[in-house]
């Protein structure tokens, strides 16, 4: 029997967001995000094993920004695991995922595991 190794709740978002890769910059759009990271179409260029930035526009002020890792790339697709965040980043990823997940109050108790892992 396979488990799922995924720990984390994923959305389905549709958002337009860009990686930048270096000084490239490349549009992408979101097929799924989580807490901890992030399904995208398009960066070709990326490859696995090289850290980017994802910067997702929510509205004219608010923006997730992260720096992440491609853990997986293929099909025009990419797999970034998030490594680093500033707390307003990660305030508005918390609400977006909570507020689209289909049980809100378990993306609460996958933070308390996070914490608990350090």
């Amino acid at each position: 029997m396979t488990r799922d190794k995924r720990r984390t709740t994923r959305i389905n978002a549709d958002f337009d967001a860009y990686v930048t890769v270096g000084d490239v910059v490349l549009p992408v759009a979101t097929k799924n995000i989580s807490l901890k990271g992030a399904l995208l179409d398009g960066c070709d260029e990326c490859l696995v094993g090289t850290t980017c930035e994802l910067n997702i526009p929510l509205a004219p002020n608010i923006r997730i920004v992260v720096e992440g890792d491609v853990v997986r790339a293929g099909d025009n697709e990419i797999a970034m695991i998030f490594r680093e965040m500033d707390d307003l980043s990660f305030a508005s990823l918390h609400r977006l995922v909570q507020l689209n997940a289909s049980d809100p109050e378990a993306i609460d108790e996958e933070l308390k595991h996070f914490s608990q892992r350090g």
